[in-house]
């Protein structure tokens, strides 16, 4: 990875006072010509901003929730496509990009947007998820990809499986995917997962050394060099070397590769790997170094031992002045914010774990507001896309995960069948991370509704009692005995669910079909259930 330069235009004020020529006194005393007033100062020149991140909206771009302009000298670069200017067209939600920007007085314009896959290949092996099966972890090229609630997939995967809208469920082995997300200890926690099919739409072989860009790919650390140097080892995975493979920028094969964040491209010979190329991916130099810097990703490392310390992140490895707040994060997707200093370290002004998605629904739309592009559920839920929500239509016709607010609200009708996603904020209203119509009104068969969020209050004893999730009181006198349930599905009967029910647990209810047990601020409940404290599959989400 490699960030350029970005340069602000160049300011320079010379100023000074200009000084009237003093007229002669007059007998009177005249006085002298009073000064001018002090001009004001000159607006601060745009600092530049480099930023490693997951695409969460459209209008112009949003990565972690901050707006980026795309303007007409906007260079957009995908791998293995030629560059464009000005044209966000190709990018998708869930995509990790790296953006070069400058920010002029909180205004961000983006100059370079680059996209590339970290994984691609076959699915060899797919594992639900035990408790929910829209999440698990499937295997390419050995490496396990990790499905949580926030990956996005493309349409070309197909709804296989009946279900409303395209999840881990619709996944086969054999499919040709491309993934982007976070490198972890194991693989990759994905962000997003892209289906490669050929013209006639058709799963297409890969990895045939006689067809030229067909090969798998994989991003990773460098393991081993064999003795001969006829093979490296990346991720756990040998990939044979010969005369063509290309090391590319600069990079030899000997010992001293063992440790570098490299991408492998690859042919299949049989049963082996053999590498087309080995490029690296970790590049960090002194331009990359200049204004502000934000990057998410799994924090794979930190180093206080040396000075500067470091911290690794998606195979980068930072200077940092100090590093010891980060130790606790190891292993959890995270998001870190700072500046470099004259020294070219970063100096951190913020650094937090991605914040879980305790509130969740299930439900039909009952009212569309177009004017405040948000749009309310039965359940009196009202759901407003920002910046930070990952807006998807799955039930629309073309480009329904690049939509911006107001063309996602304008697409809606009253009876769709709607999932949302977000997390409580302190003030317990909800900021949406994902908001996704599943069905349209006219082939929506659902009438039942599921909400799931933190408890703000219990009410009643254990012969009779309802509690309140998100302003909805959820009644549970319809609640058959085995369908009070423990996080791990477990049937715990009415007295021992209502003896463990505390403010602050999270909970997920699910009504009986039909309007009457979804209504404003009420659901009647046939089953509830305990939710662990963090069930989408990733260390945190």
């Amino acid at each position: 990875m490699y960030f350029k330069r970005l340069l602000g235009p160049a300011l320079s004020l010379a100023a000074g006072l200009a000084l009237a020529a003093c007229g002669g006194g007059s007998s009177s005393g005249g006085g002298s010509t009073p000064p001018p007033a002090a001009s004001p100062p000159p607006p601060p020149a745009p600092t530049s901003v480099n930023v490693v991140g997951t695409i969460t909206g459209f209008g112009s771009i949003y990565v972690n929730g901050a707006r980026y302009e795309v303007a007409s000298d906007t260079v957009v670069s995908i791998e293995d496509q030629a560059e464009i200017m000005g044209d966000d067209s190709a990018l998708r939600l869930g995509m990790k990009v790296e953006v070069e920007a400058e920010d002029d007085n909180g205004n961000r314009t983006a100059r370079r947007i680059e996209f590339d896959e970290d994984l691609k290949g076959p699915i060899e092996t797919i594992t639900p998820d035990a408790l929910d099966p829209t999440i698990g972890t499937f295997v390419v090229i050995g490496q396990t990809v990790v499905v949580d609630a926030n990956t996005m997939f493309d349409d070309d995967i197909g709804n296989n499986d009946g279900v409303a809208g395209i999840d881990f469920r619709d996944l086969a082995v054999g499919m040709v995917v491309e993934i982007s997300g976070f490198p972890n200890d194991n693989g990759v926690l994905a962000t997003r997962v892209d289906r490669q099919l050929d013209g006639a739409g058709n799963d297409p072989g890969i990895g045939d050394p006689n067809v030229v860009d067909d090969e798998l790919e994989i991003k990773g650390f460098v393991e081993a060099v064999a003795a001969d140097n006829t093979s490296i080892t990346v991720n756990g995975v040998v990939f044979l070397v010969d005369a063509a493979t290309v090391f590319e920028d600069g990079l030899l094969l000997n010992a001293d590769l063992v440790g570098a964040f490299v991408e492998v491209k690859a042919d299949i010979v049989g049963n082996d790997y053999v590498a087309v190329s080995v490029e690296p991916e970790d590049d960090f130099d002194d331009d990359d170094r200049n204004g502000e810097f934000e990057i998410e990703g799994v924090l794979q490392a930190v180093n206080t031992m040396d000075t500067p310390n470091t911290f690794t992140i998606n195979g980068i490895t930072v200077p940092v002045t100090d590093a010891s707040s980060l130790e606790a994060f190891v292993g959890q997707r995270i998001e870190v914010k700072g500046g470099f200093n004259a020294d070219g370290v970063l100096v951190l002004s913020e650094a937090h774990p991605d914040v879980e998605d305790t509130v969740r629904s299930e439900d039909n739309v009952a009212m569309v507001d177009v004017n405040a592009l948000n749009f309310t559920t039965r359940l009196g839920l009202v759901v407003t896309p920002t910046g930070d929500s990952r807006v998807e239509d799955d039930a629309g016709e073309g480009d329904g995960d690049h939509l911006t607010p107001a063309e996602f609200i304008n697409r809606l009708q009253i009876g769709d069948r709607m999932e949302v996603r977000g997390f409580e904020n302190a003030d317990a209203t909800v900021t949406w991370t994902r908001i996704e119509r599943d069905e349209l009104a006219a082939e929506n068969d659902d009438f039942e509704c599921e909400l799931r969020g933190p408890v703000s209050a219990v009410n009643g004893d254990a012969a009779a009692f309802d509690f309140v999730i998100q302003g909805v009181t959820v009644m549970t006198g319809s609640v058959d005995e085995d369908d009070f349930k423990d996080e791990m599905d477990l049937a715990i009967g009415k007295a021992a669910f209502f003896d463990r029910l505390q403010v602050g647990d999270v909970v997920e209810a699910e009504s009986e079909e039909g309007d009457a047990f979804c209504m404003t601020g009420m659901l009647d409940a046939r089953e509830v259930e305990f939710e662990p404290a963090d069930d989408d599959g990733s260390d945190d989400d």
